[in-house]
């Protein structure tokens, strides 16, 4: 093979990681806002809801404002709670998402 298909070859991956690179430096960070408004619900729904439905309606999740979730910190600590102990492997940003939908809807923290 001669110089130039060399050179040629040894280019290429530098073009593709530059690219790779500069598309990471401007990613912004996901968050639960940047998606669908509604995928905590549908999270919700889809790993929450089978143990959160009676007793676990709007009365008890709002029972429990003020009393052992006293702020949006605390949702978010016992959505990320619950998902660690039935091994649901979520990313903060599918917490974020759960506790997002459970504090629009029950708990209306700030």
């Amino acid at each position: 093979m001669n110089q130039t298909a060399l050179s040629h070859r040894r280019t290429v991956p530098i073009y593709l990681v530059a690219s790779l690179a500069l598309g990471l430096a401007f990613a912004q960070p996901a968050s639960a806002d940047q998606h669908d408004p509604n995928w905590g619900a549908s999270l919700h729904e889809a790993e929450c809801a089978g143990c959160h439905k009676t007793p676990h309606n709007a009365a008890f999740y709002e029972s429990r404002r003020g009393k052992k979730l006293k702020s949006r910190a605390s949702v978010f600590t016992m959505v990320q709670s619950c998902a660690n102990y039935f091994n649901i492997a979520w990313f903060d940003e599918e917490v974020d998402a759960v506790t997002s939908y459970l504090n629009t809807k029950y708990y209306k923290y700030d």
